[in-house]
């Protein structure tokens, strides 16, 4: 493998990514772009993302075509690609080098230290806070995000100072290469069936990427995980620190409460550092909810302490953290409703955001659900199901495939069948007509209620046509 560091005297290297509208694509494309290389892609569809790139300077090619390719050295290809795919079979017939997603994002992470977060679930959030808080601190992180950070309206930024701090992707298996400093894990749980053929499979692999932390670097384990505790057993060469809600974490956090400020939602709570002496340190204020955001916070809050930054300085940068695009991102407010849109797509993910709108809903929680491949769907239909217990109306829309072949003729109805099997009392109503749809949900909605779109496809652009509909900025 070439290394990205030899590349740096490369001043012409022209480097191609196909697929580059995905958020974790553009974010490397973003860093070499600044770092001095030539980068063009190319991607099927327009989106805010490519926007931002083209700003940037990068050159888009809407459509795959091998005339995209012209005097290019290196494609990089996500793991969204077919492996028919025109550009990777032309690169391939003409000996082009070609990196994956994760190949050429080790390389990157080779120039500096680096912090990566792990998980199955809150890794961009969890990131997101970590890199605000470098840069309110004045690290000037390199950052690679899988979200865009709404403090900093980027997903991507190459800095000046010593670390990197990316999101590691286990979906494809790809995480275990790079090469981490200070490693996190969040939590570990069914996920990416396509790949994985188990859940014992999927601990196998996040064991491979704790192992990669080096003699000298740190990795943060979340302790309230079961699946994370199960595999801490095998981790004896890593020097381990422990965050949690859990009393006997190293970082752990009590005295939860949840405010309304002005309309705005926060989450308050003191935290105990028990690593050689116990420390009661009060009143650290996050502007989200959820147990599960608390977690993020314990994770980026216990790094943040052992780079020796200050609580006064993490307690002011995640008091002020923005949140992240689509991550409980409110579209609109009126009349006591709120319309939300978040990127939950997995039943842990869909369970934890409805319970914490419960704890700011004074009515009806309206939730709007775009189940996330006919594979997952079908293996996980009863935690979908159970997932969606909090809300009291359920809309149903159409399954987004994410590029999957619907091989056992699935469809949403699969999941409407169950609910009304499940739940008598709620309302649940199968999406076939965007515009009936529209009707019935605005008809649905009362004083106090709160609406929730809840997908990782089509989902957030559906939102932002119903607050259209309505009338509200979105």
């Amino acid at each position: 493998m070439i290394l990205l560091k030899n590349l740096m005297f490369e001043k012409k290297k022209n480097i191609h990514f196909v697929g580059i509208g995905g958020i974790g694509m553009s974010a490397i494309a973003a860093i070499l772009s600044e770092k001095g290389f030539k980068v063009s892609g190319s991607d099927v569809s327009n989106n805010f993302i490519i926007e931002k790139l083209k700003k940037k300077k990068i050159k888009i090619h809407l459509g795959h075509s091998v005339n995209n390719l012209k005097d290019i050295d290196i494609l990089v290809h996500s793991s969204a690609i077919k492996k028919n795919n025109v550009e990777l079979q032309y690169a391939k017939k003409k000996k082009i080098p070609i990196y994956s997603r994760a190949m050429i994002l080790a390389d990157v992470m080779r120039l500096k230290s680096s912090i990566t977060i792990s998980g199955s679930h809150g890794k961009t959030t969890t990131t997101s806070m970590i890199a605000t808080i470098l840069e309110a601190s004045n690290y000037d992180p390199t950052i690679i995000n899988g979200g865009i950070i709404n403090g900093l309206d980027i997903n991507a930024k190459l800095g000046k100072g010593e670390w990197i701090v990316a999101e590691a992707d286990e979906s494809d298996g790809s995480f275990v290469f790079l090469p981490s400093t200070i490693g996190i894990i969040n939590n570990i749980d069914l996920e990416h069936t396509d790949f994985y053929s188990d859940l014992n499979h999927i601990k196998e692999s996040f064991i491979r990427y704790a192992k990669n932390i080096p003699f000298f670097g740190l990795l943060f384990l979340c302790i309230d995980d079961k699946n994370v505790v199960d595999i801490s057993g095998k981790l004896l060469s890593q020097k381990i620190i422990s965050y949690g809600l859990d009393s006997s974490a190293n970082f752990s956090a009590t005295n939860i409460k949840t405010l309304v400020k002005k309309n705005n939602f926060f989450t308050s709570f003191d935290l105990v550092e028990n690593i050689q002496t116990k420390k009661l340190i009060k009143n650290f204020l996050i502007p989200l909810i959820g147990k599960h955001n608390v977690q993020n916070s314990l994770a980026a809050i216990a790094l943040a302490k052992s780079l020796n930054i200050p609580y006064k300085k993490i307690k002011k940068s995640i008091s002020l953290f923005q949140g992240v695009k689509r991550r409980f991102s409110i579209l609109a407010k009126k009349k006591n409703n709120l319309v939300i849109d978040d990127y939950a797509h997995h039943p842990s993910e869909i369970k934890a955001t409805l319970e914490s709108l419960r704890l700011i809903s004074k009515k009806k929680i309206i939730a709007i659900i775009e189940p996330h491949r006919f594979s997952r769907l079908y293996s996980m239909l009863s935690d979908f199901t159970d997932s969606l217990k909090t809300s009291d109306s359920v809309f149903i829309l159409p399954i987004y495939s994410a590029g999957e072949k619907n091989i056992k003729k699935i469809d949403s109805s699969l999941l409407y069948k169950h609910l009304k099997k499940k739940f008598n009392n709620k309302s649940i109503s199968l999406v076939k007509n965007e515009k009936k749809f529209f009707e019935d949900l605005q008809k649905s909605i009362s004083p106090g209620d709160n609406i929730i779109f809840l997908g990782a496809g089509k989902s957030t652009t559906i939102a932002e046509k119903f607050c259209n509909y309505l009338g509200l900025k979105s």
